[in-house]
């Protein structure tokens, strides 16, 4: 009988709680088990079951025989397989070889999903119309890197090849500002790959800089190529509100978008989903509305960050349990009518780099009237960088309220209220 979910390197609660939804409906018991990389159970903050559902295995994903063997006496109970973070996937894609009998992506698939400059190869291949202007730079490439970039107009975006979020994304304006850039990239690149665990090779993708507004969309993509997306949510960055760095600054579900741009975005969407091939998993894209039309960023095979606190506070839907579902050959349960407002306020520092002293304000952020949660991502005697420098979220915030206006005013008291000491 088929009664494991196997979970790769983290186990968030959501997951134990799908897990649960899951045993419910198919009335029968299941259990989760967990396995980790070695070289990842020290990771900070990495998040582990205390309930006791998942087994955690620890093993060697880059040793075939290591990893065989500790899939072995369970293979044939694995229901699904699943994982959520970006830097988990390559352990994912190590895995499937392991698991003939389960509904998994490709390994190659997988591998498109998490190297940019391979996933903009697939997606131009497709349909070139879904992708700017690009080209892949190492460091090995750096004494040439003008006779790469020839032909581009400025403005330029600088961002690593298998980073997630907006880790030393760059605009650049000039050909003079992106040959900067470049050095002091590659001067730091490496320390952020090994502080992120990153297992592949640096390298940095330029690409001439879509101008719209940003939007992403998480969908289910079954076993047969079935794909479903969920409501579209708008990202409002960092740079489009003159904050430096690239990152989401604040996400916002529902939209206004007209019915007709929701269907062009999923549109999009999907091509991207079949560009990569990917099948059996949850996709998180994120694009561009721009003035040609409708721009791919870049996808990921995996829940999209935040995404299940603002679905489940704006429509109702248990991401977690509908990933794992999907992954097990059933239909996701997706409703449609919007519950209320959400948002998704994510808080780094702006303005001052160093040493943090303190988090000040939190106290008060958890009294305010559309508070759901309120997640720390730093402590004292942290080093403290820029986002557009490699450095982490400090404060993730999710709001919601029936009352937009009320919504709006809580999450502008956030930003207000919680500061951060840094010497």
């Amino acid at each position: 009988m088929k009664d494991i979910v196997l979970s790769i390197d983290v186990v968030e609660p959501g997951l134990v709680h799908a897990v649960k939804l899951l045993s419910e409906e198919l009335k029968r018991p299941l259990k989760g088990i967990v396995l980790v990389h070695k070289g990842f159970v020290d990771y900070p903050g990495r998040p582990v079951d205390t309930t006791g559902l998942f087994e955690e295995i620890i093993v060697d994903f880059d040793d075939p025989e290591a990893l065989q063997t500790a899939v072995l006496p369970f293979m044939d109970r694995i229901l699904a397989v699943t994982t959520r973070y970006e830097d988990a996937i390559h352990h994912l894609s190590q895995l499937v070889p392991f698991v003939p009998y389960v509904n998994t992506p490709t390994e190659s698939s997988l591998v498109w999903s998490t190297e940019k400059p391979l996933m903009r190869d697939r997606l131009k291949t497709y349909d070139h119309h879904l992708v700017p202007k690009y080209t892949q730079i190492e460091g090995k490439d750096l004494p040439h890197w003008e006779k790469l970039t020839q032909g581009f107009t400025y403005p330029v975006i600088v961002k690593p090849g298998s980073l997630w979020s907006s880790f030393l994304v760059t605009r650049c304006d000039t050909k003079e500002e992106l040959g900067e850039c470049l050095q002091a990239t590659f001067k730091i690149i490496h320390e952020v790959y090994g502080r992120l665990r990153r297992e592949t090779d640096p390298s940095v993708l330029v690409e001439e800089m879509m101008q719209g507004d940003m939007y992403s969309i998480d969908a289910y993509v079954s076993q047969t190529g079935v794909i479903h997306c969920l409501p579209i949510i708008q990202v409002l960055t960092a740079e489009s509100l003159g904050l430096r760095g690239f990152y989401g600054h604040t996400c916002i579900v529902p939209t206004d978008l007209s019915q007709k741009e929701v269907d062009n975005a999923n549109a999009a969407a999907k091509a991207a989903v079949r560009a990569l091939h990917l099948r059996s998993t949850t996709v998180h894209i994120e694009l561009f509305r721009t003035p040609t039309g409708w721009k791919i960023i870049e996808l990921g095979a995996r829940i999209g960050g935040g995404r299940e606190e603002l679905y489940r506070e704006a429509y109702g839907i248990e991401h977690h349990y509908n990933d794992i579902a999907n992954r097990a050959g059933l239909e996701p349960k997706i409703p449609t009518k919007p519950l209320r407002h959400a948002l998704r306020e994510d808080i780094y520092s702006d303005d001052k780099e160093g040493i943090l002293e303190a988090i000040e304000g939190l106290e008060e952020a958890h009294k305010l009237e559309s508070m759901v949660s309120l997640t720390v991502g730093a402590k004292p005697g942290d080093k403290i960088s820029y986002a557009d420098k490699g450095g982490d979220v400090l404060v993730v915030g999710i709001l919601s309220n029936t009352d937009k206006k009320k919504l709006d005013a809580d999450a502008k008291k956030l930003r207000e209220v919680v500061q951060f000491k840094i010497k």
